[in-house]
């Protein structure tokens, strides 16, 4: 028997998940809740990798619940419950990103990732994004990790791009510099 990734495995529930949505034309619908559920994970990893332990007993029912009090549509509590029967809760962060960038591709939206040392206040974020959308000529969805240890500026990612403005590549380049004489 071959071992299926668990990257594929997430993107064949993120593609049942996006297909059953735009079936019923609500892929924007979808992808608010995913979008939600993708920052509860991301918040609270150990409540989510509790809940996906094989060992925790009634997890479709707990599912069903969450997807009541959250006030889920049908079809993300559905794909909630399968993915929980499924016993693949492990793989949800993976399936909601994935998901995410389904709707990305049907919505031609780049995500663009945005490493910086600090948060750009709201006026340098507007102007980040309007230089790119009008660069890419799409609509950009801005994505920023901090990361202290890029020490000032910017690492732009998309796609299969990299823009490296930042002090620390800018140094490593100086050091490079002295070494190579």
């Amino acid at each position: 028997m071959q071992k299926v990734s668990k990257y594929k495995t997430a993107n064949t529930y993120a593609k049942a998940w996006f297909g059953a949505a735009l079936d019923l034309k609500e892929q924007d619908l979808a992808y608010k809740e995913v979008s939600a559920m993708l920052k509860s994970v991301e918040a609270e990893p150990a409540l989510w990798n509790k809940l996906a332990s094989p060992l925790e007993e009634g997890q479709t029912q707990l599912i069903e619940e969450a997807a009541k009090k959250l006030k889920l549509s049908k079809i993300s509590s559905a794909a909630l419950k399968e993915i929980a029967q499924n016993g693949r809760l492990k793989l949800l962060e993976l399936i909601l990103r994935d998901f995410q960038k389904l709707y990305y591709q049907e919505k031609g939206i780049v995500e663009v990732t945005v490493d910086t040392a600090v948060n750009l206040s709201a006026e340098q974020d507007k102007k980040l994004k309007e230089v790119l959308q009008g660069m890419l000529d799409k609509e950009v969805m801005l994505v920023y990790r901090l990361k202290p240890e890029v020490l000032g500026g910017l690492a732009i990612s998309f796609e299969s791009f990299l823009i490296d403005d930042t002090l620390a590549f800018k140094l490593e380049q100086i050091k490079q510099t002295m070494t190579a004489k």
